[in-house]
């Protein structure tokens, strides 16, 4: 649990966490390349109360987030992800 103050001054006098957990470890395609991934679920509370759920696609070898994924488990669920990644020019 990691406790934050939100930018927003009338926020900030309510207390606000962020919970992260690794859920599961799986394999995602982005463009022609699989990329070993762990599922982080994020959880954002205020005042104890959840405000917002969403999980993170995290490669550590990349160290970059490939997907986020929001509503998971739930009609609204939705996904943003890549469809390609591309070395950047030095």
């Amino acid at each position: 649990m990691i406790p934050f103050v939100p930018l927003d001054p009338q926020q900030s006098s309510d207390k606000w966490t962020l919970e992260l957990s690794v859920t599961k470890r799986e394999t995602v395609a982005v463009g022609r390349c699989k990329y070993e991934v762990f599922r982080i679920r994020e959880e954002t509370k205020r005042g104890g109360e959840r405000v917002e759920l969403s999980s993170a696609l995290y490669s550590p070898d990349l160290h970059a987030t490939l997907a986020k994924i929001y509503g998971e488990g739930t009609s609204e669920e939705s996904i943003v992800s890549h469809d390609y990644i591309q070395s950047l020019s030095r």
